[in-house]
């Protein structure tokens, strides 16, 4: 039988960072709870908090890029979504200046790090 392992983290659904413990098998978060240690939550977790799992692994959860086509959504590779994005910021900038694309991130989560590529 696989061990579980508890694994300190943060909870990143919101501002917070509240303290989290994750139980992991087989490289599967099985279960969370509230890390008594942290200073912010002490050990407690709001429903998003304790809804991490379901989040995580729910069977609807888009997992890869996609691409809407004349026969509904198809999955397409990671570099084929950056290269089509690229293509229509391109596009815009050409038509519409460099001013008129925006990047904007209204969260504290670390979100921007993905966009410089874009920048």
């Amino acid at each position: 039988m696989a061990e579980v392992k508890k694994v300190r983290t943060a909870c990143r659904s919101c501002h917070g960072g509240c303290g989290v413990i994750a139980h992991v098998k087989d490289g599967k978060v099985i279960k969370v709870e509230g890390d008594p240690a942290s200073p912010i939550s002490h050990g407690t977790l709001c429903s998003k908090g304790l809804a991490i799992t379901q989040l995580a692994y729910h069977p609807d959860r888009i997992l890869h890029p996609m691409t809407k086509t004349e026969k509904g959504w198809e999955r397409i590779t990671w570099d084929e979504a950056l290269d089509t994005v690229t293509e229509k910021f391109k596009e815009v900038i050409k038509e519409y200046g460099a001013e008129s694309i925006v990047i904007g991130q209204g969260t504290g989560r670390d979100y921007e790090s993905h966009l410089y590529r874009f920048a």
